[in-house]
Parts: structure tokens; sequence; C-alpha cells
């Protein structure tokens, strides 16, 4: 996903971008951007995110897909994330200089597989020599700029920010809940810093953003907009399960789960952005919104007067009972 967004901005890591002198700079940034965070995430989740962000960009912007390119995009991220970050790793410098060994080795490996490739893929249409000046050559000059100089101080820097003492950063802020009721929250770590978000909320944004994403990809891929009737139905149905889950715990009846709490405020968080879709059915998406929202006030107001009549039995003493009363 996030591959495919620094692609549209500054240029995918596909071959025609290699020999463009006007792209230099796109193709490094882009290399750069996907090779660090395919270390900090490791060997697998580079290979997927490669292989699936540069099929998704040849969906969208090619005529054709070129299988083999993806396949050594998600390569590219496997030979650089095996010797993966982990916290307090570049504290010495030892491994400093493994990371800038690897980085030289995978990108002259990266440049033999390129030229491999476009030999294999453009037999007899372009010479050995230009294949290797203009797309060998000036692979390894963007990768030996772009990885191996930068990323191990972009490494650096995050060990050094993220990693060098143990931290647990919650704001109610973010969490929307104070430590009594922690189990609503869950946390993102980076190096050994933790920062905790409201499970309910992250789900929604979680769900807004990849709503996002995947509208944004099928209406490139047909060039069709999205239909405005299916988008007024979903946001009517998607915010029910949400409504249940915590309008039931509002209620005092139940206690949700983590689980529960991400899954219906990421659908939460597609309906809110699919509101964008309904058009000519605008007025009417307004008022399921009131309603909604009708709805949530209501069972705020009920599981309000719930908690304040239970908080009232408990502070109450109660009499003694009868029967010991006797027996004493």
């Amino acid at each position: 996903m996030s591959y495919l967004y620094i692609s549209e901005i500054f240029g995918s890591i596909s071959s025609p971008y290699i020999n463009q002198n006007n792209l230099d700079l796109l193709f490094g940034a882009t290399l750069f951007i996907y090779i660090f965070f395919s270390i900090l995430a490791g060997p697998i989740q580079a290979f997927i995110s490669g292989f699936l962000g540069e099929l998704f960009y040849q969906l969208v912007y090619y005529n054709t897909i070129i299988v083999y390119w993806c396949f050594f995009v998600g390569l590219l991220g496997v030979i650089n994330s095996l010797y993966k970050y982990k916290p307090l790793k570049y504290q010495n410098l030892k491994p400093i200089l493994y990371t800038f060994s690897i980085f030289v080795i995978n990108s002259f490996l990266a440049m033999i597989l390129i030229i491999l490739y476009k030999l294999f893929l453009n037999s007899g249409l372009l010479s050995i020599e230009e294949i290797v000046i203009n797309f060998g050559l000036k692979f390894i000059i963007q990768s030996l700029l772009s990885i191996v100089i930068f990323i191990p101080i972009a490494l650096i820097i995050y060990d050094k920010l993220l990693s060098k003492r143990e931290r647990h950063l919650y704001y109610l802020l973010l969490t929307h809940h104070p430590l009594s009721a922690s189990d609503h929250t869950f946390s993102f770590q980076f190096g050994r810093t933790k920062i905790y978000f409201c499970t309910r909320c992250s789900g929604m944004i979680i769900g807004l953003i990849l709503s996002i994403f995947f509208v944004h990809l099928i209406e490139g891929i047909f060039n069709s907009e999205f239909d405005p009737l299916f988008a007024l139905l979903l946001i009517i149905i998607l915010p029910i399960p949400g409504l249940i889950d915590w309008g039931t715990q509002r209620l005092l009846l139940r206690t949700s789960s983590t689980s529960s709490r991400i899954f219906t405020g990421f659908i939460i968080g597609v309906a809110m952005h699919l509101i964008s879709f309904t058009k000519d059915y605008y007025f009417i998406t307004l008022i399921v919104i009131t309603i909604y929202f009708s709805i949530l006030f209501f069972l705020i107001y009920i599981g309000q007067k719930r908690l304040l009549k239970r908080l009232n039995e408990e502070l109450t003493p109660q009499p003694p009972d009868n029967n010991n009363r006797e027996i004493n």
C-alpha cells in the first residue's frame, strides 16, 4: 500500500525509470523509502509489499503486467532486509560496517539480476553495452547513493532516537482511556518505544486508510467511479455491528474484546470514507448519519444512568440480614 502511494509521488522502482535522467532523484527516493521500511519490517513483509506494490502499480499505470519485475522488486527487499533491524543494533560500530558491506554486495547482485533480466527480456533489441550502461550502471549508482550511503545513516538516527531506552508513551489524547482502562488500548512498537492508541479509533483509522487505498486502486484498474447507491447501502449496513458492540458495552451488558473493537472500528472507518461517494444520495446519507448519532447519544444517556445506579448500589450500605440477627 505504501509502495503504491510512494510510487505515485516519486516514481516506481520499475525498469523504465532506471535509464531516464530526469527521474534519477525520484527513483532514488522510492528506492530509499522501500528498502528502509523493508529492513525495519523484515524479509517476508518486504517481499510481499514489494511484489504486490509493483503489481498494483503496473495494474494501474501499465498496459501489460511484467511479472518478472514484480519478483525482482520483492527480491530486492528480501536480500536487503535479511540482516534485519533490531533495537540497539546500531549502538556499536561493527553492525554498521556489516550493514554497509551487505548493502554494497546486494547492490552488485541486484545490478547483475537487472542485466540478466534485460538480456532475457530484450534479446536482440538492445546490445549488451547498452543494457550494462543504461540499466546496470545506472542502477548501481542509484543504489550506492540511496541505499549504501543514506540508509545506514537513517538506521543509526532511528536507533538513537527510539531504542536508547525503553519508553511507554501513554497519552490520553491518543488512548481516550485512563490507565485503569488500558485494556481498551493497544500499542505500536518503534525500536524500544511503545506508543499506545485507542483500539476502536485505531480500527476506524486503519479502515479509513485501507478503504481509500482499495477504492483508489479499483478505480485506477477499471477506470470507473465507485457506485453511489452501493456506497449508500454500505454506509447503512457497516456501522450496525459497531453500534451493537459499543452499545451493549455502554449499557453494561457485556465487555467488548480487543478484536471486536478493532473489527467494528475498521468497518466504521470504511463507511466513513464511502460517504464521499454517495453524490445524488447525499441527503439520504445525512439522514442515516443523523439517525445513527441519535442512537449513539441515546445509548450514552441510558448507559450513564445505569452506571450511576450501579455505583449507588455498591456505595449504599446493606442492612444486616434478619436471620443472622436472630442467631446472634
